[in-house]
């Protein structure tokens, strides 16, 4: 106790981003690479503080405490932060490089982004690990102590177009309730084999591979990546998947028929658009993962997340409407299948 005493402490103030979470996790980024009970133990002994008390590990965080962690533990974990930033930038041209060009939409809260084809959300070399490490030498990282930006939605990895990231806590509470609530509107354009004849809706339940192989004997395939079954929607299992297409425009491929389609989507299950347009006979062209035929062009597939429809109310001050136009590739393949890309102004 008398070591404590006469211990030296670095302050930190804590901020909106912070607010309303528990002490452990809020510090738990300082020990990423400890284990939980040195984190406890270091609360418990009175090495961790708020506003100079302890606390117990579950105390919940008020905007503007400032917590007192003892300095040689945070030089000492500050060191291990370095090391690993040194790691990240060293691998930093092997991949895509976020730039502003790629900007739709930025706030105080929200990110929005045109993701180019073949890039990852999540992971090593990603989006999210990028944006983190932008997000950390901005002056909003000084704010907060706990929150990181990150993807608030899934894309896959060669689907191209809009794309958010948090920016705050509020921004990703929000954005991930609207979400969940489907108050938000989700467009996608995406080319498919044959001629759609007219505006369809698709109700059907959507199963994941995984998912059936684990329940069956065949025990699990020797590959990480996994496609999802679509059944009719009187199907006893799944999860409910509901997508409105509608036909844009015509044109061949290689003499046959492809057409351009706007779907809505009224879920977000894995794969819905892919799996659905192949369930109904209308499989993305190129997506050989489902029926799609091959082809030799830029992109395995195109399909492109075109525009997002925001409650007008929102209080993250979100414009009702954001949209991005389909990128270069995308654009070359509409005019090689003689569908004019100026058609997207009918959207």
């Amino acid at each position: 106790m008398i070591i404590i005493a006469f211990m030296d402490f670095k302050i930190f103030t804590l901020g909106s981003n912070d607010a309303g979470r528990r002490l452990d996790r809020v510090v738990r980024c300082f020990f990423i690479e400890e284990n939980l009970s040195s984190l406890y133990k270091a609360i418990r002994n009175g090495l961790i503080k708020i506003n100079g008390k302890k606390v117990r590990p579950e105390y919940r965080i008020q905007e503007n405490d400032e917590l007192s962690i003892a300095t040689f533990l945070v030089s000492s974990l500050e060191n291990q932060k370095k090391n690993a930033e040194s790691v990240k930038k060293e691998n930093q041209n092997s991949f895509f490089a976020f730039s502003s060009e790629n900007t739709v939409f930025k706030n105080d809260d929200i990110l929005v982004i045109n993701k180019p084809y073949d890039t990852n959300v999540q992971g090593k070399d990603s989006l999210a690990e990028q944006i983190a490490v932008l997000w950390k030498s901005s002056s909003k990282s000084s704010q907060s102590l706990s929150f990181m930006p990150g993807p608030l939605h899934r894309l896959d990895r060669k689907t191209t177009g809009l794309l958010v990231f948090s920016q705050s806590l509020k921004g990703a509470r929000w954005f991930s309730s609207a979400i969940a609530e489907h108050k938000i509107e989700k467009t996608y354009i995406a080319l498919l084999e044959g001629s759609l004849p007219e505006k369809c809706l698709w109700k059907d339940k959507i199963v994941n591979e995984q998912e059936i192989i684990e329940k069956s004997n065949t025990g699990k395939k020797n590959h990480d990546f996994f496609t999802v079954k679509v059944f009719p929607e009187n199907y006893p299992e799944g999860k409910i998947a509901v997508s409105q297409a509608e036909p844009i425009a015509y044109g061949l491929f290689e003499g046959k028929a492809v057409t351009l389609v706007r779907i809505k989507i009224e879920t977000g299950r894995k794969h819905q658009i892919r799996s659905q347009a192949a369930f109904h006979g209308f499989p993305l062209l190129g997506d050989e993962a489902y029926g799609g035929s091959k082809i030799n062009e830029s992109q395995d597939f195109f399909l492109h997340a075109y525009e997002l429809k925001i409650p007008k109310d929102n209080p993250l001050g979100l414009p009702e409407k954001i949209s991005c136009f389909i990128l270069t590739n995308f654009k070359k393949m509409l005019n090689k299948t003689l569908i004019n890309s100026n058609c997207l102004s009918i959207i």
